[in-house]
């Protein structure tokens, strides 16, 4: 799998992609290593885009995920994750996790509105 961290300064946002095949453990060093850039650079915004994924994730490999970005996330932080059509049913079931987590976490099947999406939410209460 191969994954891609890319941070937007004026955006004030990371934009994590996967692609490829999905190994849980590099799945999750991936989203550390994404994390780690917005706590250095005190940012709250970020765009997970799932969509070059060859498989889609099983639902406990997708709870494993929410799970971890409800113990690894900031209150404060937006998450839009971008999905295709056929993961829609596994990404309510991340973002309904997620969220009992009190992660602000929206699943979108387009990456554009998914980026405006997280620039609006935060709109106003940048650090």
């Amino acid at each position: 799998m191969s994954y891609f961290i890319n941070p937007v300064g004026e955006d004030r946002c990371v934009f994590l992609s996967y692609e490829g095949e999905m190994p849980a453990v590099e799945f999750s060093a991936a989203r550390y290593e994404a994390d780690a850039v917005l706590d250095r650079r005190h940012w709250h915004r970020l765009v997970v885009d799932v969509t070059q994924l060859q498989s889609v994730p099983t639902a406990l490999e997708l709870f494993d995920f929410a799970s971890g970005l409800s113990s690894s996330t900031s209150r404060t932080r937006r998450v839009a994750l971008v999905v295709r059509p056929e993961q829609e049913r596994h990404a309510r079931l991340v973002q309904e996790v997620a969220r009992r987590g009190c992660v602000s976490l929206t699943y979108f099947l387009d990456p554009d509105m998914a980026a405006l999406w997280v620039k609006q939410s935060t709109a106003g209460r940048e650090i």
